[in-house]
């Protein structure tokens, strides 16, 4: 049984299957995502992740990092406060906006575990490409939203998957043994319906959410 960790539909139509993985598309809320037996462990993960050459001083990743950015900042106001979800080792995200103004802290469960940060609450929470790393899709993303305050915003970078099979073969962002969940438009749909929020999608693999009040 292929539960989805974003709605909890049972889903037992295989998308698509390769020697690595296998993948579901859930026919309720559009979540790509790979069977639990294709999941790395935490070691594993993490030796993925040690590989990853982000950093502060690399100014091609930092222009990356603008197709997010950009768009977020007509959201968010000069002294509010944010948090870098997933950040990794590097901090990139708090290396820009810090001099802007914004008072940004950083939070990653392998590099940066500090978990009273998660006791607070924040204007708004950036995860880029993040959330397709999270196992518990649902967990993961409710625990986002229960860290930014009413009215606040979580913007979500991660490449939105093709629909069309052939494309999605090709496409090389679900080749990364990490990256086992993904999101098209009609997930960002489903998730602004079932949390109340307001979302909109500013350019390519770039969402963000605004918390209303009367989130529950």
């Amino acid at each position: 049984m292929n539960i989805c960790p974003l709605c909890n539909k049972n889903e037992d139509q295989v998308f698509f299957a390769n020697k690595q993985k296998t993948y579901f598309q859930c026919k309720e809320c559009h979540l790509v995502f790979a069977a639990e037996s294709c999941l790395l462990n935490s070691d594993q993960e993490q030796d993925v992740y040690r590989l990853h050459q982000n950093n502060s001083n690399d100014e091609r990743y930092k222009e990356f990092m603008e197709r997010i950015l950009s768009p977020l900042r007509r959201y968010i106001r000069e002294g509010e406060s944010g948090i870098d979800y997933g950040c990794g080792p590097g901090p990139v995200i708090s290396s820009i906006l810090g001099p802007e103004g914004y008072e940004i802290v950083e939070y990653d469960p392998f590099f940066k575990n500090d978990e009273a940060l998660l006791e607070q609450c924040y204007d708004f929470l950036i995860a880029t490409e993040v959330i397709e790393h999270i196992y518990q899709t649902r967990e993961g993303l409710e625990s986002m939203l229960n860290l930014v305050k009413e009215g606040g915003v979580i913007a979500l970078m991660t490449s939105f998957y093709p629909s069309d099979i052939d494309k999605f073969k090709l496409w090389g962002y679900h080749q990364d043994p990490t990256h086992v969940r993904f999101f098209n438009e009609s997930t960002c749909e489903w998730i602004a319906r079932k949390y109340s929020l307001d979302f909109e999608i500013p350019r390519e693999n770039v969402v963000i959410f605004k918390k209303g009040l009367g989130h529950d």
